[in-house]
């Protein structure tokens, strides 16, 4: 089950959560939530090769598929995160063709690509030639804005997935916890190379309001929020609620 491509065939946006805790009770709690996907975050979060296939099968028992952020560009960190049995992967640090091509062809199986046969779990098993597996690539450095449209023609690759955050570090703007103008003009030339290349345009987004502008935007895959975040914000607002109390 694909709801993340079902999603955008039906014209909608795709809605995800971040998943950085590691323990699979928190994959089930997002599970239920019913988002299009999880993104068990291989990078900045907790998860590791130990703890994601347990995340994986809690995720699977409510139908709810996960799309991976590798630690890194590397051939072998997708193969594996594939291999037991995500959607897709979020590829960090892209930055150019190069770059991407190689993400690409390590989700895809030869002609296409040089991944290689070795399913732990049962997703490829019945027609591992046919099976496409999401690969979004991160756009968040300068040098990826000017690659833009070598990076969304690259075969194979599905779609470009905005890191926001690294994109205002890169261009020079310091850490901004909202979109300023700048990053909002680069996600506008993503969405458009995206558009031209017949490719997912996506993005990790900065809130609920910065959720909508995304959308209105034409961003089609929105990761906004994420279980240890959802934890901390839910807890803080019960207890000041308790502390009104007297």
């Amino acid at each position: 089950m694909d709801k993340v491509r079902e999603a955008i065939a039906a014209g909608r946006p795709a809605f995800a959560a971040w998943m950085s805790l590691a323990d699979p009770l928190a994959a089930d709690a997002l599970a239920r939530a019913g988002y299009d996907c999880v993104i068990p975050d291989a990078q900045h979060g907790g998860i590791t090769w130990e703890n994601l296939l347990p995340a994986l099968t809690a995720l699977d028992l409510h139908q709810t598929r996960a799309v991976v952020r590798t630690p890194w560009a590397d051939p072998a960190q997708i193969m594996r995160a594939l291999d037991l049995g995500a959607l897709g992967v979020i590829v960090p640090m892209v930055s150019t063709a190069e770059q991407a091509r190689a993400a690409a062809q390590a989700c895809r199986y030869p002609p296409h690509g040089i991944r290689s046969f070795g399913p732990v779990r049962n997703y490829y098993a019945a027609s591992p030639a046919t099976f496409e597996p999401l690969c979004l690539v991160m756009i968040e450095t300068a040098e990826a804005m000017q690659n833009l449209d070598a990076i969304a023609a690259t075969p194979g690759v599905d779609g470009l997935f905005i890191g926001p955050v690294d994109l205002a570090l890169s261009l020079g703007l310091g850490v901004q916890l909202q979109m300023g103008p700048q990053v909002l003009a680069a996600v506008d030339e993503v969405v458009a190379a995206c558009r031209r290349h017949g490719k997912i345009s996506g993005s990790a987004c900065l809130g609920l309001a910065n959720a909508a502008e995304l959308a209105g935007r034409g961003v089609q895959f929105i990761a906004q929020g994420s279980d240890a975040a959802f934890l901390r914000t839910g807890a803080a607002r019960e207890l000041e609620q308790l502390r009104a109390i007297g």
